[in-house]
């Protein structure tokens, strides 16, 4: 049984496509990647192509991958998905930031001790990644990172210092080990 349709019918779009589509503040992408074409591709799912500051001559259809500098020059650079995401940011955004990955020092505040640790660790480690690349950013990268490790070794000795005294204290049957990283900072 063969089925004739006037048109072609678009994929079905997901539920998440339509609450994105509500919201013209914000694009979404996805960024995919295939070991049978050896590169990724990154598409635009929200569909406000008006939030892209696209070239001329490239046209933003929904279905195909958006036409990236750096996907280009994925096969022939080491690119990182780092740099994609840097792309996207930039050419999202506008005016484009300096620093794409400039960091939210306030988001530290707000979480555990423990987290805190951990998270500004695991971000140091990253932006050192990014720094490394000599882009056109470093310099701010390096005052975030310069920031983080202030951050990260004082919250460090804060936590060697709660974790010894809640061991005398678990020691001696007292405490129950909470602390926030606001207290710790002050």
């Amino acid at each position: 049984l063969k089925l004739n349709s006037p048109k072609p019918t678009p994929p079905p779009m997901s539920p998440i496509n339509r609450e994105l589509e509500e919201d013209e503040t914000r694009a979404t992408f996805l960024v995919t990647g295939y070991p049978r074409y050896k590169c990724p591709y990154v598409w635009l799912r929200s569909n406000h192509q008006r939030l892209i500051q696209t070239a001329t001559d490239q046209k933003v259809e929904p279905n195909d991958p958006l036409k990236l500098d750096t996907i280009s020059a994925w096969r022939t650079d080491d690119i990182r998905l780092w740099d994609i995401m840097a792309e996207i940011i930039t050419m999202t955004l506008s005016p484009s930031p300096i620093n794409p990955f400039r960091v939210n020092h306030a988001y530290f505040e707000t979480l555990p001790l423990e987290e805190c640790v951990v998270a500004t660790g695991a971000m140091m480690d990253f932006l050192q990644r990014v720094y490394m690349k000599d882009t056109p950013y470093t310099d701010a990268v390096y005052a975030d990172i310069k920031h983080l490790q202030k951050m990260h070794f004082v919250l460090y000795d804060e936590l060697h210092t709660f974790l010894t005294e809640r061991q005398a204290l678990a020691a001696a049957g007292k405490g129950n080990g909470q602390v926030t990283v606001e207290t710790a900072m002050n």
